[in-house]
């Protein structure tokens, strides 16, 4: 009778579950390869319906409709043309559901020389646009910028060109061949970042796979879930000693290649437990410093994380994340390597096994709760020659976990959720955790999301520095990098896994993004960005409600206009979180690193797509018509569609 009234008990807990909704068309995103036209040409739109969960809707049916269509007409397949010049209004209907965009018709630019005065931008798209463009005669001095861009859509699509001014070329130079000047301490700087970033990626790839082999199970299981009968977890005390798996970040499999270690718990949060490697060499933190940790961690890095991004998962059930301060770190960085692994996030940890067991997944490794392996300090260099003072190894793993934690936070959601089908892209990844390293800054430092900051913001006095190297500097310096070479590196490459520029890039971009398409609400904004389901610029436009031909513009404008002072200049052309040029010089010995190349000159050059160069021309007095170019090989049209160059009249 007893284990019959359990038995009953049990099943009183389980409660029917309908089924899940069906899907319908809730939202329409139209997508223009390009937002602006001249007269008689044309752009092919295409339109994304998601359903009420945020997916896809496979096979809907889209009917077009142009709103004003003596500007611009549209196909019943979505091809848009140029009537006359004006603005039209494009809209994509599935059912009672409707997106739109914005599509501008302008003047042929060569035969109708572009007149501009001081802040006004023209914007040039396609290969025959961008092949002549004449700029109307001046009366006095002027000074414009021309931005070459490449707005394909697709990562790492790459456009070949060349660029001239009158075909009255003063000199010759390939951008390709002509590398920026720098300081020894500055190349050591950016090697030290970049070091870690090529280790993390081994990371995101494994995470990905796992999710894909695992995800069918765990859909599996929440769906109708019943409530859990297991117990709570028993929660860890301080001076408790736990087991812990951790995995080698070098190794080509994390799930097997790994050690187990113990660890004494020095101190527990609400959020957090706090925990070091018995084995941990002598010299190290005190327990000052342990509740020192605990207390940014509970009060700086937790609430603005979660705020911004999401909640983390709780697979343990323990309410709690665990840090590991442990040498499995330190034994990842080789003796004398120029830089050093801080500490990682694995989202193998996410997995239980028995999940693992039911996806046909072998995963001995997995800790089965929230995790971090953090770097433990090594004053006498005990661990592979390597020392690393307390004071190193504090100020270097306070940025690591506002970084890390993120990951933490999208893995988890993309793990759990069922409409989701995949990782985040890896360079939209990096730049949510690049931002959470800048909030969580900002945050400390009482900074607005939208406030500009200038370099002596984030780093004022030395007493200061050590908050600047924690949370702004790394960022300064990734970025540093695509900014002394935006022709050979772009925020939306697949190259952001393991590469500074892309990294630095996919930061600030995000950064512009949020700056001008969150609504004024960054933290809702990024923790719909995070949550998709969507994936990469599919999940930014969603999101953003935004054409990625405009993001890419105001971007790729803004680094160079943010701080000149431009009057009448469109604030989409500019950064509102930074002042780029100020914050720029100070992380480069007072030097604006942005490669502009002088014109008149004929130069041979690449844009990566998502990226571009940068042109100035200046003159002294009253000029004729001028003609810019931006030709193939051999003086034919450029033979990729995100062509762009952006026209900008300085003064």
């Amino acid at each position: 009778p007893a284990v019959l009234s359990l038995a009953l008990a049990v099943a009183s807990c389980r409660r029917e579950v309908a089924g899940p909704e069906p899907p319908r068309p809730a939202a329409v995103a139209v997508i223009a390869p390009q937002t602006v036209i001249v007269v008689g040409e044309s752009v092919q739109l295409s339109a994304v319906v998601y359903d009420q969960r945020g997916k896809v809707f496979p096979g809907a049916v889209v009917a077009w409709e142009s709103r004003n269509p003596a500007v611009a007409t549209v196909s019943s397949t979505g091809l848009v043309t140029g009537v006359s010049v004006g603005t039209a209004t494009i809209r994509a209907l599935a059912g009672s559901v409707a997106g739109e965009v914005s599509v501008r018709v302008d003047p042929d630019p060569c035969t109708t020389p572009i007149a501009l005065q001081p802040g006004e931008l023209r914007v040039l798209s396609g290969p025959s646009a961008v092949a002549c463009i004449t700029l109307a005669p001046t009366s006095g001095p002027s000074d414009f910028l021309f931005v070459t861009a490449n707005a394909a859509q697709e990562a790492d699509n790459v456009g070949f060109y060349s660029v001239a001014v009158d075909m009255l070329a003063a000199a010759h130079v390939n951008l390709s061949m002509q590398a920026p000047p720098q300081s020894e301490a500055l190349r050591l700087e950016q090697e030290r970042t970049a070091y870690y970033d090529r280790l993390e990626d081994r990371l995101r790839i494994q995470e990905a796979e796992l999710l894909r082999r695992t995800k069918p199970v765990l859909r599996a299981l929440r769906r109708g879930e019943p409530p859990s009968l297991a117990l709570a977890p028993q929660l860890a005390v301080e001076g408790d000693t736990l087991t812990f798996r951790v995995p080698d970040i070098n190794a080509s499999n994390l799930c097997t290649t790994y050690r187990e270690v113990r660890a004494v718990v020095k101190k527990v949060s609400p959020r957090g437990i706090i925990v070091q490697d018995v084995d941990a060499p002598a010299g190290g933190f005190t327990a000052t410093d342990f509740s020192e940790i605990a207390a940014e961690w509970e009060n700086l890095i937790y609430p603005t994380d979660t705020l911004y991004f999401g909640r983390e998962t709780d697979r343990n059930g323990d309410g709690r994340v665990t840090i590991l301060y442990t040498p499995e770190v330190n034994r990842a960085t080789p003796q004398g390597a120029t830089g050093f692994v801080a500490g990682f996030f694995w989202g193998g940890d996410l997995v239980k096994k028995s999940e693992y067991q039911q996806a046909g997944v072998n995963c001995p490794q997995t800790n089965e709760q929230e995790i971090f392996y953090m770097l433990v300090p090594d004053p006498n260099g005990t661990i592979n020659g390597n020392q690393r003072s307390v004071a190193l190894v504090r100020q270097n793993t306070r940025g690591t976990i506002a970084h890390e934690f993120q990951h933490m936070i999208n893995q988890g959601q993309r793990l759990l959720n069922p409409a989701v089908d995949s990782v985040e892209v890896p360079w939209l990844n990096e730049a949510l955790s690049h931002l959470a390293e800048e909030i969580v800054g900002r945050v400390l430092r009482g900074f607005g999301d939208f406030q500009q900051l200038a370099f002596s913001d984030v780093n004022p006095n030395p007493s200061a520095s050590a908050d600047y190297d924690a949370f702004f500097r790394q960022n300064l310096v990734r970025f540093r990098s695509w900014m002394q070479r935006p022709d050979t590196s772009s925020p939306t490459s697949n190259k952001a896994r393991n590469q500074l520029a892309p990294r630095g890039a996919a930061w600030m971009f995000l950064r512009y993004v949020t700056d001008h398409f969150s609504n004024n609400n960054a933290k809702a904004f990024l923790r719909r960005v995070v949550a998709g389901p969507d994936i990469g610029l599919r999940n930014l436009r969603q999101h953003a409600g935004a054409q990625f031909d405009d993001m890419l513009r105001g971007f790729l404008v803004s680094q160079f206009t943010t701080g000149l002072g431009i009057q009448l200049l469109d604030a989409t052309n500019a950064m509102r979180s930074w002042n780029v040029r100020n914050v720029m010089a100070g992380a480069n010995n007072n030097v604006f690193p942005l490669l502009v190349t002088p014109l008149p000159a004929n130069v041979a050059t690449q844009s990566l797509s998502g990226s571009g160069n940068y042109f100035r021309l200046t003159r002294s007095g009253a000029s004729p018509a001028t003609t810019f170019r931006m030709l193939g090989p051999g003086g034919a049209p450029v033979n990729f569609a995100g062509a762009r160059v952006y026209v900008l009249r300085l003064n």
